[in-house]
């Protein structure tokens, strides 16, 4: 299948825009494989309420210490596959299979600097040795995705809407630059170079995204990719409200305000809550369970012992969104209006964080 082929992108010439699941599945694995990010990120991270086991296979499945390269080598095959396009759960996972056995090892890449380039090759070159390694790799991908495939379903006519309004507005002459209003360094340094491939007829693909943040830059054999963030929709904004009403339904408990309010002070244990709350330990568990689920508190094992504390940065966020939302008119969060092409402003193809 090629990009042609696809039914969803809207084409002009070189320029075209469509939604792409394999986009949106590496953003939702990047936050899953960053447990730092998933205060800044509720979104994504709510896909993993209840599957923290799945959320840690995730983080540990490439074992070269460097997750925060998130799953690019996927839509490197989703790419080589001409299924970067595809909404399809049930046509991706087989398209990526079979682009495993002939994907070049010697990709450009021009995104990625060469650290990150080589990483990806080396996960290429695995999965294309060993057909354990990759069943077990789709397995992944295919059981992170499906609990979230009918949202994101529900709202691909909206971002094909808006990958519509993005093309028309290049077509109308609006600059590469103002749309994507990155403030990632990288991505500004390569502009005059990702120009120049475009007017001199290189494809580019408009991906409006749903689950991540302002843009998303790669360059794949023939095509730039650019990303969007799915920020203008009705549909959008309803999930990310959903989000907010969420984590304030938690706290909107009194005994878990108060728990969240002492472990802001104290951090401690559920027998050491149990006492000084007068709660058995069960009802404390439950509690507690209910405030790691949305982020506000985090845990850590020490001398055989659990030890809670609730997690400023994901109060901070829960208030940012609140504001945005209430206040703003904006449901995203600052974070998400961040590019989510480059890692700490160094390394591309994953998100970037304030």
């Amino acid at each position: 299948m090629t990009l042609d082929e696809v039914s969803a992108p809207t084409t002009s010439g070189s320029l075209r825009a469509g939604p792409s699941l394999a986009c949106d599945l590496s953003w939702v694995l990047s936050v899953a494989a960053r447990p730092s990010w998933r205060a800044k990120y509720p979104l994504s991270s709510e896909m993993f309420l209840g599957r923290e086991e799945l959320a840690e296979r995730v983080s540990d499945f490439w074992t070269d210490g460097r997750p925060e390269t998130c799953f690019t080598e996927m839509q490197a095959l989703a790419h080589h596959a001409g299924a970067i396009t595809e909404t399809d759960p049930a046509r991706l996972w087989p398209a990526l299979e079979a682009a495993t056995a002939s994907v070049p090892l010697d990709l450009g890449l021009e995104s990625e600097n060469p650290e990150d380039r080589d990483l990806i090759l080396r996960r290429l070159e695995k999965l294309k040795g060993s057909p354990d390694l990759l069943h077990t790799y789709l397995d992944l991908l295919e059981e992170v995705w499906e609990p979230i495939d009918g949202i994101w379903q529900g709202a691909l006519p909206q971002m094909e809407e808006e990958g519509r309004q993005v093309l028309a507005q290049l077509e109308r002459g609006r600059a590469l630059e103002e749309l994507m209003a990155s403030e990632c360094e990288t991505f500004h340094a390569r502009l005059p170079e990702i120009n120049a491939r475009i007017q001199s007829g290189r494809s580019l693909l408009i991906v409006p995204c749903f689950f991540f943040g302002k843009s998303l830059y790669l360059e794949f054999p023939g095509l730039t990719l650019i990303g969007t963030g799915f920020t203008h929709s009705d549909m959008g904004a309803r999930a990310r409200t959903d989000s907010v009403a969420r984590r304030l339904k938690t706290v909107a408990d009194p005994t878990r305000l108060a728990l969240l309010h002492y472990l802001a002070r104290r951090p401690s244990t559920v027998g050491d809550l149990a006492i000084t709350f007068g709660l058995a330990q069960p009802t404390v568990s439950m509690h507690i369970k209910l405030l790691r689920q949305t982020g506000l508190v985090t845990a850590a094992r020490r001398d055989g012992r659990l030890h809670l504390r609730a997690d400023p940065a994901a109060t901070e966020s829960l208030l940012d969104d609140l504001r945005r939302v209430v206040v703003q008119g904006d449901s995203t969060t600052g974070s998400d209006r961040m590019p989510a092409t480059v890692v700490d402003a160094t390394r591309s193809a994953g998100p970037v964080t304030a």
